[in-house]
């Protein structure tokens, strides 16, 4: 800031000599003004007395000032700083809501339950469906674990996945569609068999979604909506204590029938087929009880369900019959033919369920026909024969031993021959293209009035393009690049001029060059390079009608088909996740667009043979 005698002295430096003594002269000449000489003539005044501090304090004060500024912050403030800081962190990214289960309103009882899991939008975990059920697996076990304490048994259980998927229609709209997969149910006695089940139900479930994703279909997941959890309660069929055979089966004496009083009919069924008893074969008494045979990890009463595991633990084949009015399959054992098989029956009474041995096969289906001579009967398909020779015969049909399997016959070697051999040249040139689009909100979205699922909320325009021309030995031209309205018009334009310029190249083909190994490689040669045919005095050399390289010895016939055409040559155009905008622009002159027919792909080709047709 510049004071006012400063002013006055760089003014008085500024000013001409002649013009500084008119001003001072005219200044000493004026009369002094009487406010000016009263202030001049004022007696001064005392200032009011201030006293300066101590030198000591003033020391102190300083010395406080520097200790604060260079000694180190409280640890209680630093950790003051840090927690502010962790709190501003966390406001900027605040954790997503755990997901978790809620009873649907429509469980009923211990008969039917349903949970539900709904994922709120933009939830991270909600992204891939993968990611999302390998996340909440611990969450479904810990429920069907639940279950199956709460229903005292066994439990099926279904998942069903509510996926939100969206596919770009042709003419720049979105569709959108929330599916609900399911898989079919799944059955569970035991805890340890609820990790089993889940690995079986969470591929059919991604399987399913993969059908709507995959083959052309367009569609995109987007998020997962909801994961429902389905659980009924599952009472499979199980043996139990003895039950008395009904008199039709009785009288048969076909069916032994041991009067067990434990849960283990089971058991007692495969004793006494295994230690057959002469006489009084209804009694337990009459079998051993050390035999041999492994039932851990198996339940008593024992449901059909485990009896495959008690196969593979004793080395037995065990088929399961019922009993309604007439024989009825339960089970058909699939072990080899050098297990020991055993036919079993299961019976029921008032809901409860008990197994027995069929002793006779025969005279238990022998009321399954007409026929009353005796007759013998396949246990794979009940039907019955004259002789057991023919069933011995039957046996080996029934099983799909010795069938031929269904396979393509080839013919003779020599017979057939390929002879498109032009077809396995590459394209002599490549247009590899990208599009990039605007994606404008479409004012007052309605519902599709054919498709009520459908709804239409954004619309891509495209805005600028680029594409590279590769030739078939690697060599690209610089890439052509647009920015500006009406990109795709604009593209299927440039097309056209690359076609032509194309054409020009493809109407002048490049002279051969050969080099020293190329020549002895010529004078060696005894067979076609095109179609692997001995040369027998009509060889020619071939090469590549592009880059003039030396391609091979052929015959003259097949090297006359490798000639490349300018008008039916096809120059593919390759996009990557092309939508679109080429389908708009059909009005260009020439038929750039006339033949074209999109499809929905992961990578899009666009042939342009000769005409400049389009092929997506």
């Amino acid at each position: 800031m510049v004071t006012m005698d400063e002013y006055i002295e760089q003014l008085l430096a500024e000013m001409p000599d002649s013009a500084l003594r008119n001003v001072v002269k005219n200044i000493l000449d004026e009369p002094i003004p009487e406010a000016v000489k009263r202030r001049l003539l004022k007696p001064l005044q005392p200032r009011k007395y201030r006293p300066i501090p101590p030198p000591r304090k003033a020391k102190a004060r300083k010395r406080k000032a520097i200790q604060e500024e260079f000694d180190p912050i409280p640890s209680h403030k630093v950790l003051r700083s840090v927690e502010d800081y962790q709190n501003e962190l966390l406001g900027l990214f605040e954790e997503p809501e755990e997901l978790a289960f809620r009873q649907t309103p429509w469980a009923l009882g211990s008969f039917l339950r349903g949970w539900q899991m709904d994922v709120p939008q933009g939830h991270p975990q909600g992204a891939d469906p993968r990611t999302f059920l390998d996340s909440v697996e611990p969450q479904i076990r810990e429920k069907l674990e639940e279950e199956l304490e709460a229903l005292g048994g066994g439990l099926k259980f279904q998942l069903a996945l509510k996926v939100e998927l969206v596919k770009a229609n042709l003419d720049g709209s979105e569709e959108f569609m929330e599916p609900i997969l399911r898989h079919k149910q799944e059955a569970v006695l035991q805890k340890n068999e609820i990790k089993a089940a889940l690995e079986e139900a969470f591929p059919r479930l991604l399987e399913i979604l993969e059908k709507w994703t995959q083959r052309g279909s367009g569609w995109v997941v987007v998020q997962v909506r909801t994961l429902w959890l389905d659980i009924a309660r599952y009472q499979p069929l199980r043996g139990g204590s003895y039950i008395p055979l009904p008199p039709e089966l009785k009288s048969k004496k076909a069916v032994v029938n041991v009067k067990n009083m434990d849960d283990h009919c089971l058991r007692w069924a495969l004793r006494s087929a295994l230690f057959q008893a002469a006489k009084d074969p209804h009694r337990p008494a009459k079998y051993p009880t050390a035999d041999g045979l492994d039932f851990t990890g198996i339940d008593a009463p024992t449901p059909i369900s485990q009896i495959g595991k008690v196969e593979h633990q004793n080395d037995l084949a065990i088929n399961v019959f019922g009993w309604d009015k007439g024989v009825i399959v339960h089970r058909l054992s699939k072990q080899p033919e050098e297990e020991v098989r055993i036919n079993l029956l299961l019976v029921e009474k008032a809901g409860k369920f008990h197994y027995t041995w069929i002793k006779n096969l025969n005279r238990l289906f022998y009321d399954q026909s007409k026929h009353r001579e005796k007759k013998y009967f396949c246990e794979r398909c009940l039907h019955g024969y004259k002789r057991e020779d023919l069933l011995e015969a039957h046996r080996p049909e029934c099983k799909g031993i010795g069938q031929t399997a269904v396979r393509v016959e080839m013919p003779q070697e020599g017979k057939l021959t390929f002879q498109n051999h032009h077809k396995q040249l590459p394209a002599p040139y490549v247009i590899y293209a990208d599009f990039e689009a605007l994606t404008t909100k479409v004012e007052g979205p309605e519902l599709d009035p054919t498709k009520s699922n459908t709804q239409r909320t954004q619309h891509h325009e495209a805005c600028s393009y680029c594409y590279v021309v590769v030739r078939c030995d690697g060599k690209t031209e610089a890439p052509a690049e647009y920015r500006g309205p009406n990109a795709a018009e604009h593209f299927l334009r440039a097309l056209q001029v690359e076609e032509r310029g194309i054409q020009k190249v493809l109407a002048k083909p490049q002279a051969m060059r050969m080099t020293n190994a190329d020549w002895e490689s010529h004078r060696t040669a005894s067979r076609c390079h095109v179609c692997d045919g001995l040369l027998k005095g009509d060889s020619v050399k071939d090469h590549c009608h592009i880059t003039g390289k030396y391609r091979g010895a052929a015959h003259s016939a097949c090297n006359l088909k490798l000639r490349l055409s300018p008008k039916t040559t096809t120059i593919p155009v390759v996009f990557h996740n092309l939508r679109q905008p080429l389908a708009d622009a059909g009005d260009i002159q020439g038929g750039g667009a006339d033949e074209l027919h999109p499809q929905q792909h992961r990578e899009v080709h666009i042939l342009l043979p000769g005409a400049a047709a389009l092929h997506r």
